[in-house]
């Protein structure tokens, strides 16, 4: 088992677990597992980390798959967790950590301040197969579309529990969608804004906003970045604005829309992927979407 936490690159650990039984090393991968779930210091959890990228490649068998994945709050402090394909946490497993020197130390009250070598919070590489489609939105919107933010949770859990990413291929990991929506009618004004999608379309009376307007920006309807690669996960990039007219549709017709701008987001994907010569299924992974969204009806 030591030998497995001298790997430095994955393909080196890939050439070890080739030379093994994955059968037989399971047994001894699962203990290790089990004994470092209650990691206390950087280097009990980078060991962890190595151990799941190792299950990975054996299989877990009887055990729930997890990732070990180091990330930052939005304070800039790093915590570590183990979560499943559905982005769920295994419970007991999520800690914050502190700079120490050069290293980290768990984040509390009698944690083990040993002076560890290591430097930096391993995260796990080769990650599982989870949903192609991730998306967020503005926190701020337009009154009359709170029908249709109520829903996207279960468009969002939809995406999570029926999307089959193990079988598109492991060429691609997900598209992530930002959802930006106008915001004309916010009881602060301050935060008012909208958004158009050509100059010809903001009214003269925008266009010399006094107090109390909102203010514009001209931005595309979808603007799609190139394919680019994060934490180990080949990923595309979008950014949908919506103007206000978007939030005066029925939800039905909103729904519908999205589901047009999700499609065609897949096709894009499909080009830039055949470009590239990466092997995924954009066909399956487009009727699994097309299927989804029948559900969300």
């Amino acid at each position: 088992m030591e030998e497995i936490y001298q790997l430095e690159t994955l393909e080196e650990l890939k050439q070890f677990i080739a030379q093994k039984t994955a059968h037989a090393l399971r047994p001894t991968l699962l203990e290790a597992y089990a004994r470092l779930l209650q990691y206390k210091n950087i280097e009990e959890w980078n060991q962890l980390v190595r151990i799941c990228e190792s299950l990975s490649l054996t299989g877990w068998g009887e055990e729930e798959p997890q990732e070990a994945l180091a990330s930052k709050w939005i304070n800039g402090a790093f915590y570590t967790v183990l979560q499943n394909k559905n982005f769920e946490a295994k419970e007991g497993t999520s800690q914050s950590w502190r700079k120490q020197n050069d290293s980290y130390v768990l984040d509390g009250k009698d944690v083990d301040l040993t002076a560890y070598s290591a430097t930096k919070l391993a995260s796990q590489r080769n990650k599982l197969p989870k949903a192609p489609i991730r998306y967020s939105r503005s926190g701020n919107y337009q009154k009359s579309l709170q029908p249709l933010i109520d829903q996207l949770d279960t468009l969002k859990t939809l995406l999570i529990q029926e999307t089959q990413p193990e079988r598109y291929g492991h060429g691609f990991s997900y598209i992530g969608i930002n959802l930006y929506f106008s915001n004309h009618d916010d009881q602060h004004h301050t935060v008012r804004h909208e958004y158009y999608h050509e100059e010809e379309d903001v009214p003269e009376e925008l266009k010399n906003a006094q107090d109390n307007l909102p203010l514009y920006s001209i931005r595309p309807r979808l603007k799609i970045s190139n394919l680019s690669t994060k934490e180990h996960e080949l990923r595309l990039l979008v950014t949908r604005y919506f103007t206000k007219e978007f939030g005066f549709k029925t939800v039905q017709e909103q729904k519908q829309i999205l589901r047009e701008d999700f499609l065609e987001i897949i096709d894009q994907l499909a080009i830039k992927l055949q470009k590239k010569k990466i092997a995924y299924d954009t066909s399956l992974f487009k009727e699994d979407v097309e299927r989804i969204f029948e559900l969300w009806r």
